[in-house]
């Protein structure tokens, strides 16, 4: 049984119906993180992609990864962007269109609608923890890629944003949902090379060097209702909002950690 966070209907319907709640939690690092080099910029750097290339790319949101890297896409690439949200896909489409070879494809990826060895590369970025049957859908992913060719998958470690939790749980422990903040130890960086071990070989993973300076309370507080029904008018809501700024007053800014990288797995 799925629940939360692995359960595709509720992804589809409600966390990752549009781009709102991933939006509010991609602000905190874009405006905070200590590395300056960009995540989706770090990302798209580690690709080993042929100049005649087929790529598939699941879970592709808005498109982020591909709207951020637009000069660097070659006119000889096919690009399938592919999410089980309709508004996603829509939101990619309205802002990328067609033109760099997009299409665009809605299914999950337990059941990929592509023939057997097609793509040169398909890339997973922070989507595989969501996946209720995770083996499956390595299967499937190495099913239709190309033999030699590559998984890129990104994923986060056991400690990535464990102050948030903590202050989440500190503050609201009645709405302590098992799924929040951690699916992805699911497919971390922890256990990541394992799950892939099962059809993957040359697994390779690089780590993304960063941290987060908050030193504003809100981009917080809304990072936490991306995920939760966190009320305003909630007591706790005005404490919690008391304590982080307690700490920016105290000391400048909070510290947050983050772990978070990449692994790059070959169909052998």
């Amino acid at each position: 049984m799925t629940t939360g966070l692995t359960d595709l209907d509720f992804l589809r319907t409600n966390q990752y119906k549009d781009s709102s709640n991933l939006s509010a939690r991609a602000y905190l690092h874009q405006r905070f993180s200590t590395n300056q080099v960009g995540w989706h910029f770090w990302v798209f750097n580690q690709f080993d992609f042929p100049q005649e290339c087929k790529i598939l790319e699941l879970g592709c949101g808005p498109g982020n990864l591909w709207i951020e890297n637009r000069n660097k896409i070659r006119v000889d690439w096919e690009i399938s962007l592919s999410d089980i949200s309709e508004g996603m896909l829509q939101e990619a489409s309205n802002t990328l269109g067609s033109s760099g070879g997009f299409r665009y494809v809605g299914h999950d990826a337990c059941g990929i609608p592509f023939p057997t060895s097609v793509f040169d590369a398909v890339i997973a970025n922070h989507m595989l923890y969501h996946l209720p049957d995770i083996p499956a859908a390595l299967k499937e992913i190495r099913r239709v890629l190309k033999p030699g060719c590559c998984l890129y998958a990104a994923t986060n470690g056991q400690a990535h944003l464990q102050e948030i939790r903590d202050w989440k749980s500190r503050f609201f422990p009645d709405q302590e949902d098992p799924a929040w903040g951690t699916p992805t130890l699911r497919f971390s960086m922890d256990n990541g090379e394992e799950l892939l071990q099962q059809e993957f070989g040359n697994i390779h993973f690089i780590e993304y060097p960063d941290t987060l300076l908050v030193d504003r309370v809100e981009p917080i507080i809304r990072y936490i209702q991306s995920y939760t029904k966190l009320e305003e008018t909630d007591p706790r809501t005005k404490r919690l909002r008391l304590f982080l700024q307690n700490r920016i007053l105290e000391n400048g800014s909070i510290k947050i950690t983050k772990e978070s990288g990449l692994f790059r797995a070959a169909k052998y």
